[in-house]
């Protein structure tokens, strides 16, 4: 794990990790980037195998319409040998189109594939060139030089493979023209020989510069798809989806160049992790990877890109936080609240002994997953954004008031002094959240659920969550009081009172497999987060 200890730490590592160029892309070193551009091509032969079925079969129906029209209908049902051919080679377009879109090729499969359908389309095209060279008909050549921009076009590939698969063209339209000399004619009448030499030199000019405009191509398109790799790297991570973001950041799902587990990476905005919000924003981070309480999710890694962009690595879950989980499922059973409380209370208790609070604690920064095959395990979010209690100068990142006013302490809006107590606040909150499906206070502007959360006292739950045991209620009502003193001292402490409470051993294995049954498919199908968490 890359930790190194200062902001200025961070920035030599960075200085002195290597650039990598497309040249080095090009030789193996990424090998990633060569797994992405495998499935790529792959892809685009599979649609390139299908255009040619396609066309082959319009071109087979038309020739045979033709036929019908101009011999009628005996001679059209003679079969030509070039309309054996034709089908053949029809039947393996549609044939190598369904191999390639049925398994996963190696690189050098697919090279394989790509150097075939090349080569066989040039000789297809030489061959009509020279069955028509005395026909005068001069479609070929320009049709023979598309095809290369297009092959160019499609398949991504370094500009030197691009120019020795298409060097047949011009070289084998050159030997038809030289092994049929003078015979050239229009119409019947032969060619002057100046005329002849000038036909010559046209259909090899035609072709040798659409095979520069294929090698240009091919180095354009291919540098693109280094570009698009490189644009979607953070350090040694390569970011596969945005999963969330707000105000601070982005979060992506990412994997490592390495280890092929994926991980979560959020990549704080420049105009916020900048100047002193960096540094603090480093020994949070640097803080938080030492906690290791399985309710806790793990901070792997983080660091500053040459752009000066600062990340940190986290594990990737599969689940969702517990805003979702609510809006899809609806209110909980108090025994599942007792079973999620009772785990953020150790997160918590892990935390605060090592002189760090949350400060956000809210349904967003709670995510319920699977994790060694059992459902409903909680993880708490976004430490990174955790006070320590003993550096009170360090209590505001951006200069204001940081928190979710949903569930904000009343002593961090008054500005006093942030502890534990200020933290099972906040959780007390989220469980009221998670027994009614509403938060504790509400209000039609951000003043006026401030003022609420000073002033008023919350509406007992034994009105809004009616089935709700009264040791619970009473036990989280304790933490909604407005005086720090009056709630429990520690999170230990409130996991002590929770687990008294009744019904503790009515959310069961079973029930939570049934639910991650019936809801699971809704979770997934949800939007992303707009929550920094």
């Amino acid at each position: 794990m890359t930790m190194p200890g200062t902001r200025a730490a961070a920035e030599t590592a960075t200085e002195r990790a290597p650039v990598r160029s497309a040249h080095q892309i090009r030789l193996g070193e990424a090998e990633q980037f060569q797994s992405e551009l495998r499935i790529h091509v792959q892809r685009r032969l599979v649609l390139a195998t299908w255009v040619l079925g396609l066309a082959g079969a319009g071109l087979l129906v038309v020739s045979r319409a033709a036929d019908l029209a101009s011999h009628g209908f005996v001679a059209a049902n003679q079969v030509h040998p070039s309309v054996v051919t034709h089908l053949v080679a029809v039947l393996i377009a549609f044939g190598l189109h369904l191999w390639l879109k049925r398994q996963p090729l190696s690189g050098a499969a697919l090279v394989t594939v790509d150097t075939v359908i090349t080569e066989a389309l040039i000789a297809v095209c030489l061959m009509i060139y020279t069955f028509s060279y005395e026909t005068g008909i001069r479609q070929v050549v320009p049709l023979l030089g598309l095809l290369l921009i297009a092959r160019a076009i499609v398949l991504p590939s370094r500009p030197q493979r691009t120019l020795l698969l298409s060097l047949p063209a011009p070289l084998g339209i050159l030997a038809i023209q030289l092994a049929h000399g003078r015979v050239y004619t229009v119409d019947g009448i032969p060619y002057p020989q100046a005329g002849y030499v000038a036909y010559v030199l046209w259909d090899q000019a035609t072709l040798w510069l659409a095979l520069g405009l294929a090698g240009l191509t091919s180095r354009v398109v291919y540098a693109a798809r280094v570009h698009a790799y490189e644009a979607a790297k953070i350090g040694r991570y390569t970011l596969e989806k945005r999963i969330g973001g707000g105000a601070i950041g982005e979060v992506y799902r990412a994997r490592h160049a390495l280890i092929r587990r994926p991980v979560a990476l959020k990549v704080l905005r420049p105009e916020v992790a900048s100047g002193r919000n960096l540094e603090l924003f480093e020994r949070e981070v640097q803080r938080t990877s030492q906690l290791s309480h399985p309710n806790t999710v793990q901070v792997f890694d983080y660091g500053l890109t040459a752009e000066g962009l600062f990340y940190y690595a986290m594990e990737f879950l599969e689940g969702a936080d517990l805003e979702r989980i609510v809006e899809v499922g609806g209110p909980m059973p108090p025994a599942r609240v007792l079973h999620v409380l009772r785990q953020a209370c150790g997160s918590l208790e892990e935390a605060h002994a090592a002189g760090l609070i949350h400060c956000d604690l809210k349904p967003a920064n709670l995510v319920l997953c699977r994790q060694g095959g059992r459902p409903d395990v909680l993880k708490v979010l976004d430490f990174g954004l955790a006070r320590n209690v003993r550096r009170r100068d360090e209590a505001e990142l951006d200069g204001t008031v940081s928190g979710t006013p949903l569930t904000m302490p009343p002593e961090m809006i008054r500005g006093q002094t942030i502890a534990p107590a200020s933290d099972l606040y906040s959780l007390a909150a989220v469980g009221y959240f998670l027994l009614t499906g509403r938060p504790v206070f509400d209000g039609e502007s951000l003043g006026e659920v401030l003022r609420r959360h000073l002033s008023d006292e919350p509406e007992p739950l034994s009105t809004t969550a009616p089935d709700t045991p009264a040791d619970l209620a009473a036990c989280l009502l304790r933490c909604l009081s407005k005086d720090p003193a009056d709630r429990p001292e520690t999170a230990s402490a409130l996991g002590e009172s929770l687990c008294a409470c009744d019904g503790q051993e009515t959310w069961t294995l079973e029930d939570a497999e049934r639910w991650w049954t019936t809801h699971g498919a809704a979770l997934s199908n949800g939007h992303e987060t707009d929550e920094d968490g």
